[in-house]
């Protein structure tokens, strides 16, 4: 049947953060799916017939998705460690919490300064790394043996686009290297296969999953492009 997606953002841009090389291509996946836009505007509430905007624009709709932003789990506030904007207990680069003896913390409760300059992001390409360093390093400090510190030197964003495909960026400033049904593939590897542990249950490979290591960037990562 016939359906209407709008996108409602308070930003004045869509993909406010993601930066100005990566904008105009999810702009024109939102076209290309036929997503309408509210931008600048705020959910003011939501009531079973549909929401109302700041704008005073009444939307119509039989189904509401309210996006709030990420957090942290509120396990991090039982520490009193420090903590960012997001809720994230500050750890260094052996991901032992900060100010916290004996205390390790990794994932989306944890942030860390991997590369000498940047914090780490919400999303598994942080998350697996940090969980097997912090993993190797409480077992090392209780055996009284050398921990290892993490460092990451690269970083890629992959967003889902939904039925138009996805984008691939690299750097911090996220430039495009890839787009629609390539970036797709990428994302769908992502998600279905690379973030899961072996599903073999053979303890040696469960091990080679957990080594504290960093998964080595694509040959392309950095390459000029022509």
């Amino acid at each position: 049947g016939s359906r209407r997606i709008l996108l409602v953002d308070s930003n004045a841009t869509v993909g406010a953060t993601i930066g100005a090389h990566a904008r105009p291509v999810i702009e024109t996946a939102l076209t290309s799916l036929e997503v309408e836009t509210r931008l600048g505007v705020r959910v003011v509430s939501v009531e079973a017939a549909g929401i109302h905007l700041s704008s005073g624009e009444f939307i119509a709709a039989q189904t509401v998705i309210w996006c709030a932003g990420m957090r942290a789990s509120r396990l991090a506030a039982s520490f009193s460690g420090a903590r960012d904007r997001l809720g994230r207990l500050l750890v260094d680069p052996f991901m032992r919490v900060a100010d916290l003896s004996g205390v390790f913390a990794a994932g989306d409760v944890a942030s860390s300064v991997v590369d000498g300059l940047h914090p780490t992001v919400m999303s598994c390409q942080f998350a697996r790394p940090m969980g097997r360093f912090a993993g190797h390093n409480a077992v090392a400090d209780l055996a009284g043996l050398p921990m290892l510190q993490l460092r990451v030197d690269w970083y890629v964003t992959v967003l889902d686009l939904g039925g138009w495909g996805a984008l691939y960026t690299e750097g911090w400033d996220r430039e495009v290297r890839s787009t629609g049904a390539a970036a797709k593939a990428t994302k769908e590897t992502i998600n279905r296969k690379r973030i899961y542990p072996p599903m073999s249950c053979s303890k040696d490979e469960l091990f080679a999953a957990a080594a504290p290591t960093v998964q080595a960037p694509p040959p392309t990562y950095g390459v000029p492009r022509r």
